[in-house]
């Protein structure tokens, strides 16, 4: 258990698997949060789960690869709470079309990718520290992805591969150099890198596998030291960690949660 009463938290792309798990924990654990994503009636959603558990909550439809979006997002939790601890940035994603070979990707799709996976991000962070500067501390954590070391063979649950792994391994350079550059101003700045996580049913990445053939699928989760995919809830409590004074000497690192990949 981590106390993260009176903490007040962003988390992008809430409204379903990994993002909504984060929220559901943070707020678990004594945050109270805004989450957003573009997905307005789902985020609307986990907005009301959180507080269910007795949390303070607001929603915002967000578009995190427009600035003024983000600066609006980030204005209203200040507006709301009058503080920013602690910003969740999870909006991402690979797309709905897989596409494997470099010949294949066109220059709109490698833009896309990587405005979302990784533009999105530091516009997120650009936009929360001069608040986190202004309190003497704050919390970020980065989504990156265990694609961002390279996979073979099939595409599986994987889009657009080759814009997606260079954006999230971005991911990685931004975590690293901001951790550098604020922490001396108290900010702690992670990443968290998840490996094959099952979402709930409906999720893209679960209708992913549950598309694969039952021996691509045995073949996925056997090529994992620990024999299984993950739970979009073990990356949840890896990512809360990060987000607690209980990491108070970690910054500037990677926390994989792959199963041993």
């Amino acid at each position: 258990m981590y106390d993260l009463s009176g903490k007040v938290a962003i988390v992008t792309g809430a409204a379903q698997g990994i993002g909504r798990s984060i929220a559901l924990e943070l707020a678990a654990q004594g945050a109270d949060l805004l989450v957003t994503d573009i997905q307005e009636h789902k985020v609307s959603e986990v907005a009301k789960e959180i507080k269910n558990t007795g949390q303070k909550s607001v929603h915002m439809a967000v578009d995190v690869t427009v600035a003024i979006q983000v600066h609006s997002m980030v204005e209203r939790v200040i507006s709301e709470f009058g503080r920013i601890d602690i910003l969740i940035n999870n909006a991402g994603g690979s797309g709905n079309i897989g596409i494997k070979d470099i010949e294949d990707v066109s220059e709109k799709t490698w833009l896309d990718q990587i405005a979302l996976n990784l533009t999105g991000a530091f516009l997120c962070c650009q936009s929360v520290t001069p608040h986190m500067k202004a309190q003497g501390s704050g919390r970020i954590v980065n989504l990156s992805s265990y694609t961002s070391q390279g996979t073979f063979g099939d595409l599986t649950t994987t889009g657009a591969r080759l814009p997606y792994a260079a954006a999230k391994s971005g991911i990685l350079g931004l975590t690293h150099q901001l951790a550098k550059d604020l922490g001396p101003d108290g900010i702690y700045v992670n990443a968290v890198m998840p490996g094959l996580i099952l979402t709930e049913p409906g999720a893209r990445v679960r209708q992913r596998y549950e598309l694969l053939d039952e021996e691509t699928q045995q073949r996925m989760t056997q090529a994992i030291p620990l024999g299984r995919a993950g739970t979009p809830d073990e990356v949840a409590k890896a990512v809360v960690f990060l987000a607690s004074d209980d990491a108070s000497y970690i910054t500037g690192s990677v926390l994989e949660v792959t199963g041993g990949s």
